[in-house]
């Protein structure tokens, strides 16, 4: 059988090569996606490292008991040696002791941690040395940084006191990268106060002190400090262990770490989280991608083999009138195509392993090693054995026909059930899959492949209409005289082995446009959602003394308004009540990513949100405010009830409500009230009168505002009766039980008169320095009409209602939920300090060192992204990564339907060229010699174009192109057609191409058998 088996191969030399080939693509295609699986896993791990948050990069224990004595190294406590043991494999380990407490120095004080830490000494870069261990009766020695130095006034080799032990300067430290994880965000490197000079270096006065491993003290109990450590996650971690090994393992660090006390707080369980997410949806995605290439390969060798196989029936016939048993041919048969088979295997393996790394290397985002292992050799070995049993399908028929049918030149049509069986499987698998896709949620299971069996039922149909058609037209155009055209489409609808071709060949046109459609609008979607997301080119993040600081800040560096906006944001667009985008808005239309998703124009946006004032503010210059003030109540009545007077300012620190220093009496007096931060300047906000209890009536008329300096001196006057007796400058706070009024004439002034009740609220005026309510612009997604009033909580966190003055279906940086104010009239209203994230939003024409140019505004910087950022963010998610391997396996299914092709022609060449030369010695002109692979193209070409258009309509809005499953951006429902066709123009050509030399082939084969 042996001998048999290598004879049938020498024989058959070009279909064995073909069914080599076809397997070893299979095979390669197969090994090629765990290995590109495992390697884009390690980037999207490595991803989720760089960008994670300092607390899910780490593990923190520490001691429950303090121990008295300098911070020192516990590398030989029992501490560190139960650390070791708790401490899963992939953990880098720091170990260190920490104490709080204040530091003195002969300029000043700073509150700061006195800290020991591994390793602190290779981050930073030094003035003096690192500290160094000490015996008993030294000073110990410490580093502090550049800001803490100069707030205590010390430098190296100067001494200082931290909490009551004297310590002595060794160095001066600066951090050599703030982000790095071993900072752990905030918590050795404090940010510097909103209003501090902290120049270019990170930091602030209470960033960490440094101690050395050892230092003992006189006086121990002088300072209690607890010894920690720190479990940082490494790249080595998932390295032999899937997500669920490593979280589990992480349980059992906390379960064992709480019971020894030590706690194990930490947010890296929703790192891993996110982590397995990706890989979930990048492995299903590449699954795809290979599976289509697989089925592919499979598809071209039972079209291949089962031509050859129709070639060889007469043969098989005669084998079997001579008496060979069926069982023998069918072991020829296995053993005939095994040999190759089992030669692709190793050989795909080592193409797959080939083909991931040149992906991973044009894909990944950074450098990571593909290696082949066991799941690369089994997943190998599973495309090359269904390679094979593909070709044994093939064979199938031809091995159970009768012998009479073996010995016809054509063979038998197969009718009824049989015929439509694949059709109807095809057919349903598909309705089922884009139904589980179209029922929501996240695709799994069938809806994974939606696409792929949508286009193969829809080819599947298609070819057989292709087949009908072919034989009608064709039979119409003989009649008519067009002998060419007529008999290629005759020649194509009578062998049934077409079919399968022009199905293979709508697939490979079908899934390699949906997916370049599925790529370019998810490319597309990544930039609208990034441009959403962030709002404007750049975005820095900063801390400011108060929102009123934020503003002038932004409006000195950038005074006409070109490039620079301050900004608060607060609330998420998916968290409860209404998100809120407060922004200067003169200069929204200049420095905000505009996008076509908002519904309108930033520039309308901008107008409707800023109306004219309906007053100017009230400044205040001075450190000291004057009320005179007369009240009108009986103070017998009252008794034990007081009543006060409090003034609401607003400065460069904030909003303050402040207190005069005597309460309110009956009769005209002078009430001073301290405000030491309008020595500069700040703004009235409101004038109230607390009085929890009224126990009978009570008025109050306000006489005149004076500002004085700290002594008294320099009093100028801000108020005059007349101004307060205008009721066009205040609004009435509180309108229950409370009457505003105003009295004329020589005695000017705001009368406020309260009823008799308790009150939960004080009563009094604010100045009507902004419109009220607040015009604003609402998402419609909130419901709230035109003109109609939506509740929301103001930039100071205060309960308030705003006027909607329009409708959008978006805003930036909240999406579809929230509104926008003006950010000056919604400080003018506030009557709280800070609520929410301040911002400053630059254009692209921002100036290079413009974080420079904030810090020197005062403004502390924390974050900076921009909108390329996050979208190259996006394009390294799970997601994405799998889209990419699926526009590779698309276009390498182009080469597949070629070889399809080519393997199709070979197979039948010989009787086609049998047959034309038969014809050509009838009269058949020579121009009508043609190959007729040209019309499989043809139908192929136009089914594939409508299928894609099906299966888009389908399934377009179950694709999952985002790693979280959302975006505040509708997807785009078509991709741009000018990038589809670039890719699906080459594919056609090269199909037709390819038919044009095969046709060219048969012709050439033609002249040379019939000497014409």
């Amino acid at each position: 059988m042996l001998t048999i088996i290598w004879a049938a191969l020498a024989a058959r030399r070009a279909q064995a090569m073909a069914v080599l080939v076809l397997a070893l693509l299979a095979s390669a295609a197969a090994a090629a996606a765990p290995s590109y699986v495992a390697a884009a896993g390690q980037a999207l791990w490595r991803h989720e490292l760089s960008t994670a948050q300092p607390n899910e990069l780490r593990v923190r224990l520490a001691e429950p008991v303090e121990y008295p004595g300098m911070p020192g190294d516990p590398n030989s406590t029992l501490f560190a040696g139960e650390v070791r043991e708790l401490t899963p494999a992939g953990f880098d380990v720091v170990l260190g002791a920490q104490s709080g407490g204040v530091a003195a120095g002969r300029a000043g004080t700073a509150t700061s941690n006195l800290v020991y830490r591994a390793g602190v000494c290779e981050r930073v870069t030094v003035t003096g040395a690192c500290p160094r261990a000490t015996s008993r009766g030294q000073l110990p020695e410490v580093m502090v940084s550049t800001h803490t130095s100069a707030r205590l006034g010390v430098a190296v080799g100067d001494q200082f006191t931290f909490g009551a032990v004297p310590v002595r300067v060794a160095g001066v430290y600066r951090p050599l990268d703030v982000k790095d994880p071993f900072w752990l965000g905030e918590e050795f490197i404090r940010p510097p106060a909103a209003d501090s000079a902290s120049g270019s270096i990170p930091g602030s006065a209470e960033d960490a002190i440094f101690s050395a491993e050892s230092a003992p003290l006189v006086d121990d109990q002088a300072i209690l400090f607890r010894s920690t450590a720190d479990l940082y996650a490494t790249e080595r971690l998932l390295d032999g262990r899937s997500v669920a090994d490593l979280q589990a393992a992480l349980a059992v660090l906390k379960r064992d770490g709480g019971r020894a006390g030590y706690g194990a707080g930490t947010s890296l369980p929703g790192l891993l989280d996110r982590v397995t997410l990706q890989r979930g949806q990048l492995a299903d995605g590449v699954a795809l991608g290979a599976a289509l290439l697989v089925l592919l390969c499979w598809l071209v060798l039972f079209v291949a083999v089962g031509s050859a196989a129709d070639q060889r029936r007469p043969e098989q016939g005669l084998l079997l009138l001579r008496g060979v048993q069926r069982r023998r041919l069918w072991a020829l048969a296995i053993g005939e195509h095994a040999v190759p088979v089992l030669v692709a295997i190793p050989l795909g393996c080592l193409a797959g392993l080939g083909a991931a790394t040149l992906l991973a290397a044009h894909t990944l985002p950074t450098h990571v090693d593909v290696a082949v292992d066991a799941t690369t050799i089994g997943f190998a070995t599973i495309g090359a054995v269904g390679a094979l049993a593909a070709v044994l399908l093939a064979q199938a028929r031809m091995m159970s026909a009768p012998v009479v049918d073996l010995l016809r030149r054509v063979p038998a049509r197969v009718r009824g059930w049989r015929a439509t069986i694949g059709d109807v499987v095809a057919v349903s698998i598909a309705v089922a899959a884009v139904v589980q896709l179209r029922s929501g949620g996240s695709p799994s299971g069938l809806a994974l492949v939606a696409p792929v069996a949508g286009a193969l039922a829809a080819a599947v149909l298609l070819a057989r209409v292709a087949m009908i058609a072919g034989a009608a037209m064709g039979a119409a155009l003989l009649a008519r005289g067009r002998t060419a055209v007529g008999l290629a489409l005759v020649q194509v609808a009578r062998q049934p082995r077409f079919r399968p071709l022009i199905a293979l060949l709508t697939v490979v046109v079908a899934m390699l446009a949906f997916t370049v459609a599925t790529s370019e609008v998810a490319s597309a979607a990544y930039r609208d959602r990034a441009v959403v997301e962030v709002g404007a080119p750049r975005v820095v993040e900063v801390d400011a003394t108060s929102r009123s600081h934020l503003l002038t800040a932004v409006r000195a560096l950038d005074p006409e308004g070109r490039f620079a906006m301050a900004a608060v944001v607060s609330g998420v667009p998916d968290a409860a009540g209404t998100p809120l985008l407060a922004v200067d808005s003169d200069r929204l239309a200049t420095v905000a990513a505009p996008h076509p998703s908002y519904g309108a124009s930033l520039a309308d946006i901008a107008r409707d949100i800023h109306p004219a004032a309906p007053g100017r503010p009230v400044r205040l210059r001075g450190s000291q405010l004057i009320m005179a003030l007369s009240a009108d109540f009986n103070a017998e009545v009252f008794a034990g009830n007081r009543v006060r007077l409090a003034i609401t300012i607003s400065g460069r620190n904030g909003t303050r409500v402040v207190l005069a220093r005597d309460d309110i009496k009956p009769g005209r007096r002078d009430y001073d009230l301290q405000v030491p931060e309008c020595a500069q300047e700040c703004r009235l906000v409101k004038i109230e009168i607390e009085a929890p209890v009224v126990s009978g009536q009570l008025k109050v008329q306000f006489e005149e505002l004076r500002a004085a300096d700290g002594d008294g001196q320099g009093e100028t006057v801000v108020l005059t009766g007349a101004q307060l007796a205008d009721p066009q400058r205040w609004r009435l706070l509180d309108p229950v039980d409370t009457f505003l009024g105003a009295a004329s004439g020589p005695k000017a002034a705001l009368a406020l008169e309260i009823a008799e009740n308790r009150r939960s609220k004080p009563a009094g005026v604010g100045v009507v320095d902004a419109p009220f309510p607040l015009p604003v612009y609402l998402t419609r997604s909130k419901g709230t009409a035109v003109g109609g009033s939506h509740p929301y909580d103001g930039v100071d966190g205060t309960p308030t209602n705003g006027s909607v003055r329009g409708l959008v279906d978006r805003l930036p940086r909240l999406g579809g939920s929230g509104l926008i104010v003006d950010l000056e009239y919604a400080d003018r209203l506030a009557v709280a300090s800070q609520n929410g994230n301040e911002e400053v939003w630059l254009a692209r024409s921002a100036p290079a060192d413009i974080l420079d140019r904030l810090r020197a505004q005062g403004l502390a910087v924390r974050s900076d992204r921009t909108i390329t950022q996050v979208r190259e963010g996006f394009d390294r998610q799970g997601a994405a990564l799998a889209l990419r391997f699926n526009v590779f396996a698309a276009l390498a299914g182009v080469l597949i339907g070629a070889a399809g092709m080519v393997a199709t022609a070979s197979a039948e060449q010989r009787a086609r060229v049998a047959m034309l030369v038969a014809l050509r010695g009838q009269g058949l002109p020579p121009r009508a010699v043609r190959g007729g692979y040209g019309w499989p193209v043809v139908f192929a070409v136009g089914s594939g174009a409508l299928v894609t258009l099906v299966i888009w309509l389908l399934t377009r809005g179950g694709q999952r192109l985002f790693s979280d499953g959302r975006s505040p951006v509708p997807i785009p429902d078509w991709p741009d057609v000018g990038r589809l066709l670039l890719f699906a123009v080459p594919a056609v050509i090269l199909f037709a191409l390819t038919a044009v030399v095969l046709g060219r082939t048969v012709a050439a084969s033609v002249r040379l058998r019939s000497g014409r």
